[in-house]
């Protein structure tokens, strides 16, 4: 194997993946796989891979494209190209190959490769990682490393604009800086929960499109409801339907149980405030409606009784909730529930859902009109 000249070449094209692949198997080694952007490289890199390495015989890092770079940082990324960015990777003694693709997620790249190991860090999943199902298919293992704290390149970024601007109050400017760091991570953070989300739901999401296209198709209703945060997120999604998303369509029948105030305050001075849509559920709901039932906790009381009433009217239900173990999930007939248990990311995750949920659903209704 030292005599081939693909063992000495360190940025590998997408060609010479399987004879490179081959030739480590002949040689009994134990090839281990990461990828990402690593558009500036930092100690938590450098950690990451030396522990990826530590693994196996051979290290092959997928790096992102600089055209994948910017779908999935934005505006202003990368900041390297990546031929710079496999540069200063390969002068790492962990790393032994680079393969840039193109795509947004590995999956070509790992089918070829075949690893034994393919690591990612611990801000991934790894049931939920898409690239998971392949790298098993081909007899590997995934493996989630711990995280080194305190780095991040979107942190680095903002170090480095803060010692550029000029500000006479030193103070402030840090003070300011320190502010729009913990902006920054507040942010990311919501996005890798979206992040998880999407890989961890995706079948989820389809399945409760699927199961509203068909209500619709059949002239029936989509119902939500919800409380406080999620009533609101109730009422959005039902204006999504009734009026439209993105696309030029027919009117479609999606009702919030939560913005009619006379029936809200009938029930709840009637039978009490745990009935409050479970009432409306017996009006409007028919055999073959959907339900969406929304509570980040997955313990809302009115919530529970809507999901009871919607199951014994022959009702499809859909419940939206965070990552603990609930009644809700156990109720409802297919649960997508994000993977955290802070309120505000599971409710930023859960409009996300319903806006994705409504794409497809309009899609599908126009193409069925066309």
């Amino acid at each position: 194997m030292t005599d081939s000249p693909l063992a000495k070449t360190r940025i590998v094209g997408p060609d010479a993946l399987r004879e490179l692949r081959a030739g480590y198997h002949r040689a009994g080694k134990r090839v281990v796989t990461t990828n990402g952007c690593f558009d500036l490289l930092h100690p938590g890199h450098v950690e990451f891979l030396e522990a990826a390495r530590a693994l196996g015989d051979v290290l092959i890092v997928g790096l992102n494209s600089d055209a994948s770079t910017h779908r999935l940082k934005g505006p202003g990324r990368p900041l390297f190209s990546e031929q710079e960015r496999a540069t200063m990777l390969l002068a790492l003694k962990a790393v032994d190959h680079v393969v840039v693709f193109d795509e947004q997620t590995p999956l070509a790249l790992l089918a070829e490769i075949q690893p034994d190991i393919h690591c990612k860090a611990a801000d991934y999943d790894a049931e939920a990682l898409p690239e998971a199902e392949t790298v098993r298919q081909h007899g590997g293992e995934v493996r989630i490393l711990p995280l080194s704290q305190g780095y991040s390149t979107s942190r680095l970024l903002e170090r480095i604009a803060a010692t550029t601007r000029a500000d006479a109050a030193m103070g402030s400017q840090e003070d300011a800086g320190d502010r729009r760091s913990l902006i920054i991570d507040q942010l990311l953070a919501g996005s890798n929960v979206l992040r998880q989300t999407a890989y961890r739901l995706n079948a989820e999401i389809e399945q409760a499109a699927a199961a509203v296209t068909a209500a619709l198709m059949a002239s029936g209703r989509v119902l939500f409801c919800g409380n406080g945060g999620s009533a609101a997120d109730a009422q959005h999604a039902a204006g999504e339907l009734a009026v439209r998303f993105r696309r030029e369509r027919r009117a479609l029948a999606g009702i919030a149980l939560t913005t009619d105030t006379s029936v809200l305050t009938a029930a709840g001075n009637d039978y009490g405030f745990d009935h409050v849509f479970s009432r409306q559920v017996e009006a409007l709901g028919r055999p073959g409606d959907v339900l969406f039932a929304l509570s980040t906790s997955g313990h809302s009381a009115n919530v529970l009784a809507a999901v009871e009433a919607a199951r014994q009217g022959g009702l499809y239900t859909v419940g939206l909730t965070g990552s603990r173990p609930s009644p809700l999930s156990d109720i409802v007939d297919l649960c997508l529930a994000v993977p955290s248990e802070h309120t505000p990311f599971i409710q930023q995750a859960h409009m996300s859902l319903l806006h994705t949920i409504c794409d497809l659903v309009e899609q599908a209704v126009v193409e069925a009109s066309a």
